[in-house]
């Protein structure tokens, strides 16, 4: 399978900001998408984005090339979908992702399921993810503590990332966001070690153009946690960093 995915899919699914969380590979852990979130009324927004590395399940899965992104996705009460695309220009790398969740909140609490089937063009091949997470926001000082696991029907296995972060709200149009996430996996890299996977600091800024528009940048640092040479797989789990920018539209 293509160590690659995603953000993949579990890849990930929406929160529109609030809106679909992927079930990707990363919270960004770098989800193509955001986590799904309810809303009483349909929502929707779409993303353009340049990432310098593709970070994926801890990896720098492109070798240090970059990563041109797409997504558009909608959410209305407890459903969402979406579809994502990115494509190295560096390389000969494309990939597709379409994506279904539900999301349900008690309290403090949110929960979210999905489906993400995933498409590599250049490679002619596939895979399809099935995700679960959830996201506690009861924590002290606003901190948020996220889970988030996908399962790869083709890997047969899953990888798995907590996360603890916090936004802060500058002005009405400055917001600043601060993450921690901590990946193991569990034979979804199947030619990686499994276990702690990596642990990461990421930082983000979203300024608003308008009410609708925004622009976006975030810079991450990776850890590479157990890394074996012995494991073909281990050989993109490097210390690494990288960063990238964003145009977003919400509707």
């Amino acid at each position: 399978m293509q160590m690659l995915v995603t953000t993949k899919g579990l890849s990930i699914v929406f929160c529109f900001a609030s809106t679909l969380a992927a079930f990707a590979h990363e919270p960004e852990v770098q989800l193509p998408f955001e986590r799904p979130h309810a809303h009483d009324t349909a929502e929707g927004h779409a993303h353009l984005g340049w990432e310098s590395r593709y970070f994926s399940e801890g990896r720098d899965a492109l070798d240090g090339d970059s990563l041109f992104t797409g997504s558009f996705e909608m959410a209305w009460k407890h459903i969402a979908g979406g579809v994502w695309y990115g494509y190295s220009p560096d390389q000969r790398y494309d990939e597709l992702q379409l994506t279904l969740a539900l999301s349900q909140s008690i309290g403090d609490l949110e929960f979210y399921g999905g489906y993400t089937h995933l498409r590599f063009p250049f490679d002619d091949s596939h895979d399809n993810e099935l995700g679960l997470g959830l996201v506690w926001s009861g924590l002290p000082l606003d901190i948020e503590l996220s889970a988030d696991l996908y399962y790869s029907f083709d890997a047969g296995g899953y990888f798995a990332e907590i996360a603890a972060g916090r936004e802060f709200s500058i002005s009405d149009r400055l917001s600043l966001n601060f993450s921690v996430p901590f990946g193991i996996n569990q034979g979804y890299v199947t030619d990686g070690h499994d276990g702690a996977n990596n642990i990461a600091l990421r930082f983000g800024v979203e300024f608003a153009l308008s009410d609708s528009m925004s622009v976006t940048a975030h810079t991450t640092y990776s850890w590479a946690l157990g890394r074996d040479t012995a494991f073909a797989g281990d050989d993109q789990l490097i210390d690494f960093f990288h960063g990238g920018v964003g145009l977003q539209w919400s509707f």
